[in-house]
């Protein structure tokens, strides 16, 4: 999961057509876009509640007809985290080439990602395995898919321990694909020096192949079983949804930019694909091309932000959607487990039809809330301090220099 700080920069706004001036070097856009991560934890906290209240013989849904699309349809905010991944992490990389600088090295990035990524997942991998296997040696198998992010290829402990962490897996596995394109990068710009956009361009392209042809695979020749987990939530089967963020990257370092009549009407049709999507959603989504549908969607919704050089609308940085949003990282990955604990605890509602799935949300929501902000001052801080000792290039960083002794 990553994250984009909310501090735009406001510029006159002007109805030109889009534009694409080739070079990048003074653009400092940061988007506003922790609203939307704000909505989409809440959302997916919603969901979880929503899921657990399933009641009776037939594991009925809370609410039925439009009201229950629209509930099971909120997994379109799980693309939204992929699709936000590939455009944060591709970002600064899709910059420094069309400024033609040098790209940080892979490893830099990988080292930087994992320093505020990984010590909140490994402690609530941590603590869940062990309130839940108080006995030696438990289930020792998913602890260790768990700390290698393999459990996505798990059918049987993909959604242990930390449900939500199979999105983290996921985006792992990207992460160190993007990490080992660095070096392949550098060599294309070297060998062909004006096809800068192209070497951009093609990592997301051969994701989105993988993606699609990886999902047409499965969807219409293997039909693997809906509990087959690992088949539908891999890192081939988000490949795609990863590819429109990276897409998205490269157009705004090419300073690609929408006039304010194009940006309202891609807003608009993005919106209206996504309800359209969620009206129209069977109940095996999952096993349909919804995922990769949703993530296009976004990424046409997400380009009138993207593609655009401020101001944006007040709404994008509404100041306690916004504090929630530098928190949707804790919230995403704390909540299920204190749902957990909530019914364990019996303080849930019994399970049942109806709208008190609402109050098992805001029993959920508070205290994640909570420790996501505790986790964000102490577990979350002291990870990225610890990327603060590494230079641009991944090495020890050196902070007296000028105590190194002359060589003559």
């Amino acid at each position: 999961m990553s994250t984009l700080t909310v501090r735009p920069r406001p510029a006159p706004e002007r109805d030109t057509g889009p534009t694409g001036s080739g070079s990048a070097s003074n653009d400092r856009r940061v988007f506003p876009l922790t609203t939307l991560r704000a909505l989409a934890a809440l959302s997916v906290v919603t969901f979880h509640a929503y899921q657990s209240m399933r009641s009776g013989s037939d594991s009925a849904w809370p609410w039925d007809g439009l009201a229950h699309r629209l509930m099971t349809g909120t997994d379109l905010f799980v693309e939204m985290f992929f699709v936000l991944s590939g455009l944060v992490l591709w970002l600064p990389v899709a910059r420094a080439v069309a400024a033609g600088g040098e790209t940080r090295s892979g490893r830099a990035m990988l080292l930087r990602r994992t320093a505020r990524l990984l010590p909140l997942y490994l402690t609530v991998v941590l603590v869940v395995w062990s309130l839940t296997n108080y006995r030696v040696p438990g289930h020792w198998q998913d602890l260790l898919l768990h700390l290698t992010f393999t459990h996505v290829y798990s059918d049987d402990y993909i959604f242990w321990t930390a449900g939500p962490a199979w999105s983290l897996a996921v985006e792992f596995h990207f992460y160190l694909l993007v990490a080992l394109s660095f070096p392949v990068i550098r060599w294309a710009l070297r060998r062909w020096p004006q096809a800068r956009t192209a070497v951009l361009v093609l990592p997301p392209t051969l994701l989105a192949v993988v993606g699609l042809a990886y999902n047409a695979l499965m969807i219409h020749v293997v039909h693997p079983d809906m509990t087959d987990w690992s088949a539908w939530f891999s890192p081939a089967s988000r490949a795609g949804s990863f590819a429109v963020g990276m897409f998205l990257a490269v157009l705004s370092a090419r300073e690609i930019t929408l006039s304010i009549v194009a940006r309202r009407m891609t807003a608009s049709v993005g919106i209206a694909a996504l309800l359209a999507l969620v009206v129209a959603r069977p109940e095996t989504a999952v096993t349909h091309w919804w995922p990769t549908m949703y993530a296009v969607a976004l990424g046409v919704a997400l380009a009138a932000i993207v593609l655009h050089r401020g101001p944006w609308a007040r709404v994008l940085s509404e100041p306690t959607l916004a504090w929630l949003g530098g928190l949707g990282y804790g919230i995403y990955l704390i909540h299920e487990p204190v749902l957990r604990l909530v019914k364990h605890l019996g303080l849930a509602p019994e399970p049942q039809q109806g709208p008190a799935f609402l109050a098992l949300a805001v029993l959920v929501a508070i205290p994640t809330i909570a420790l996501a902000w505790v986790s964000s001052k102490t577990v979350e801080a002291a990870g990225l301090r610890l990327a603060t000792l590494l230079d641009r290039d991944g090495r020890s960083r050196d902070y007296y220099p000028h105590l190194a002794s002359d060589p003559a």
